[in-house]
């Protein structure tokens, strides 16, 4: 079932710049929320306000995803407690919007947001999911007289929890809270986590990361990241240094990443102001370090170097930045409350400890600073934790099968093949075999230091991501089958090849492995699949879930098995004549359309074929 999804993220845009005082977990749940719903086929515009007068109206931001930058208030950025009063103006565009648009359903973030999702519901009954990633009286409990919204919010938010068809809780203690703060009907809520991207987040080398980092190899590094705001509990972290320091003689070194500019800056971030103040009467100045404001794509190395990532918010309604330490295989202590408490799993994955406590959590940075074999088998479990039950990919599918009990439970009849208006054309895509086409070709190799790109590789591949082709790995893995390594070690085979790619402004936009082979004994992978090539299955799972264009695409590959793939996928075909086959059974399927000695000669014929047009396609 196809769906039109409005997201409502009135402060919160998918393309916010993070660690700054409103740059947060809303805006990367927002973001990669839009990105998977819509590699699974459904349209997703993020509505949200417009803050700078230079933003156009709607921007496609990727594929199948539309920003809509609504004129409410001043194009200027407002912290989000000065935002309400631009709600009505807000709404007043949506409602135009929607009646437009045909929206299927409403997903709102924030209280504000909601306030617009029930009206649309009022007024064009449609549908409402509502995550609200804070909840008033829960700040008004930890921040008292600090909190700066008015008690008008209070009154909204009972609103919504009466109204909304579902109330997305992130955790158990924010389902609690729902409860019985707001008295919310049980079987309204739904459980569903908050998660990382493992493409982006995975294990890498400690070593190389301090280095790159120019951080000492041998310290104990402790990491601090995120929003530097005082309930964050920072302060609590720049404590527990000097209580390691003067109680259990052993000088560590804080990394505190965040604030509102790349250079730590007390002006921009009074916070960064206050904790250095901390620091020098904690005696500890010379132990902590501020580095600023980093990149989404940068946070992986700071995870990587660190020995122990720390966070003891005074509450949290799910935190983002463990899951993401812990996929890095960094373990985390985290104070015992909200999703923290969930998805930190006490003596195995870190440990939880009180918040505001310093003295508990310095006992606990202590123990495991002493035992580098137990820090080394919390990272392992952390990493099987994070990668089974918070990747955004399984987050999306819960949240696509929360809007169809919804749909179905107000008895919207699904209608699966009828024309989306404003929806991306189907991606035209360049499929590539992995080993001796794309990286040369060592057996079995899942060494990532080992990865090499093939000669002249990257000047195709950049002439084709130029051109509008999505590029997209098909890669036969036989070894997993054959007990030569675990399915799991591909991810940073994915990852090392992505990061090689991406140096180059190059990005991948799939990349899909067959695990299988008749002939092996690994259970669970002897069988004869769809997916091994000389089948097309991978093409065609491919083509599903990022919306390719099969007749418009290639397949690019060293032995005719590849070639064979494409055509039974409807592709044109490119063999790559370097040696790599040695059988050549030949057949009518197995015929490449043509041969190219590398993947810049490959690039040249295949846009020799393109479409001017397409060719010309703005990215």
């Amino acid at each position: 079932m196809t769906m039109r999804i409005a997201m409502i993220s009135e402060h919160a845009s998918p393309r916010a710049e993070l660690g700054g005082t409103d740059g947060g977990g809303q805006n990367v749940y927002v973001a990669y929320t839009a990105r998977h719903l819509a590699r699974r086929g459904h349209y997703v515009e993020v509505l949200t306000r417009r803050d700078r007068p230079d933003l156009p109206e709607v921007l496609e931001w990727l594929d199948g995803v539309h920003i809509v930058h609504v004129p409410a208030g001043p194009p200027e950025c407002r912290s989000k407690e000065q935002v309400l009063p631009f709600m009505g103006e807000f709404t007043q565009f949506a409602l135009h919007r929607a009646r437009w648009i045909g929206y299927d359903i409403v997903h709102a973030h924030f209280f504000m947001s909601a306030l617009v999702g029930v009206e649309l519901k009022k007024a064009l009954g449609l549908p409402l999911v509502v995550t609200f990633h804070a909840l008033g009286r829960v700040r008004r409990q930890y921040q008292g007289g600090a909190d700066g919204f008015p008690d008008e919010r209070l009154i909204i938010e009972d609103r919504i929890v009466a109204e909304a068809d579902r109330i997305i809780a992130e955790c158990p203690q924010d389902r609690e809270d729902l409860l019985h703060l707001y008295g919310a009907q049980r079987e309204r809520i739904r459980i569903i986590p908050c998660g990382f991207d493992p493409h982006e987040f995975a294990p890498g080398d400690k070593a190389w990361a301090r280095a790159h980092l120019g951080l000492p190899s041998e310290e104990f590094i402790i990491l601090q990241l995120g929003r530097l705001v005082p309930r964050k509990g920072v302060d609590n972290v720049i404590r527990a240094v000097a209580c390691l320091r003067h109680a259990h003689g052993l000088d560590s070194r804080l990394l505190i990443v965040g604030g509102e500019a790349r250079d730590p800056d007390p002006a921009l971030t009074p916070e960064i102001g206050r904790l250095r103040d901390l620091a020098v009467r904690e005696g500890v100045a010379d132990r902590v370090n501020f580095t600023g404001r980093r990149g989404h794509g940068e946070l992986r190395n700071y995870y990587t170097a660190a020995d122990v990532f720390v966070t003891t918010p005074w509450y949290e309604p799910f935190g983002i930045t463990p899951l993401e330490a812990m996929a890095c295989g960094t373990p985390v202590i985290g104070a015992a409350v909200g999703g923290i408490k969930t998805t930190v799993c006490d003596g195995v994955t870190g440990y939880l400890v009180p918040p505001q406590d310093p003295e508990a959590l310095a006992e606990r940075l202590a123990y495991l600073a002493e035992r580098p074999s137990l820090l080394h088998e919390f990272g392992r479990q952390a990493i099987r934790r994070a990668r089974s039950l918070y990747t955004w990919s399984r987050v999306s599918r819960a949240i696509e099968a929360l809007y169809v009990e919804v749909r179905r439970t107000k008895g919207i009849i699904p209608v699966c093949n009828r024309t989306r208006r404003l929806t991306s054309p189907a991606r035209r895509a360049v499929f590539l075999d992995k080993d001796g086409t794309l990286i040369k070709d060592i057996p079995y190799n899942i060494d990532p230091q080992k990865i090499q790109l093939t000669s002249r590789a990257m000047e195709g591949l950049s002439a084709l991501h130029e051109s509008g082709y999505a590029l997209i790995v098909v890669s036969n893995q036989s070894g997993v089958a054959r007990g030569l390594f675990p399915e799991r070690a591909l991810g940073e085979v994915e990852h090392s090849l992505r990061c090689q790619l991406a140096a180059f402004g190059v990005p991948l936009a799939g990349f899909y492995y067959c695990p299988h082979h008749p002939q092996s004994h690994v259970n669970g992978y002897t069988i004869a699949c769809r997916c091994r090539k000389p089948a097309p299955g991978m093409l065609r799972r491919a083509a599903a879930d990022l919306g390719i264009d099969l007749a418009q695409s290639w397949m690019v590959g060293d032995i005719l098995d590849d070639i064979e793939a494409g055509r039974r996928a409807g592709c044109r075909t490119v063999l790559i004549d370097n040696g790599n086959e040695t059988e050549w059974r030949h057949g009518q399927r197995r015929q490449p359309h043509y041969h190219a000695a590398d993947l810049a000669e490959a690039a040249r014929l295949i846009l020799a074929e393109s479409p001017i047009e397409w060719t010309n396609r703005k990215r």
